[in-house]
């Protein structure tokens, strides 16, 4: 059973891999850091955060710090406790991917995708009533987690599992943090 997953999970990385081609392997480098990102976030964020009652902004902002040590800490833990090669560096796998880029650390789970899609989830729960284009997150979300999938550095499995724990952490945080606003 799980050597037919971890088949699956190749098959379907060699899929999302091999869309990509020299032309276009410099745009997902780019979209894959996070530095282009974080101007975009704390922008959205403030123009969210401005339309909040100002009772609530302390807890939103606390609770998304809080979030983000919880993911990030969780991710590296799981990452050095499992110690899963990415793509790019198991030798079983050599010659099957392109690799624009290389990695040297551990693979599962995607931190990226963790870390994206607990922003887009919190940013959604608190800011969609007062701020529409906040839905923008979850374009940025899609884009930087499928960078890792076209470069090779997660296997879908990683980006499942990344999205899972980052909305399940945020989901935990805003009913933390909604209980804060009473």
């Amino acid at each position: 059973m799980l050597e037919s997953l971890l088949e699956l999970d190749v098959y379907l990385l060699q899929i999302f891999n091999n869309w990509g081609n020299e032309k276009i392997d410099p745009f997902w480098l780019f979209v894959t850091k996070i530095w282009v990102w974080v101007p975009f976030l704390i922008v959205l964020f403030l123009l969210g955060l401005k339309k909040t009652p100002s009772k609530n902004r302390i807890p939103i902002v606390l609770g998304l710090l809080i979030m983000l040590v919880i993911v990030l800490g969780l991710t590296e833990l799981i990452k050095q406790l499992v110690e899963r090669l990415r793509p790019c560096n198991n030798v079983l796998l050599e010659g099957l991917f392109r690799e624009p880029i290389h990695l040297t650390d551990y693979s599962f789970f995607s931190g990226h995708t963790a870390t994206s899609v607990s922003i887009a989830f919190y940013f959604i729960a608190f800011f969609r009533k007062i701020f529409q284009p906040v839905y923008i997150v979850i374009i940025w979300a899609f884009l930087f987690s499928f960078s890792r999938l076209y470069l090779a550095a997660h296997f879908p499995s990683d980006i499942l599992t990344g999205a899972v724990v980052g909305f399940f952490i945020a989901k935990l945080i805003v009913k933390l943090v909604t209980r804060r606003f009473n």
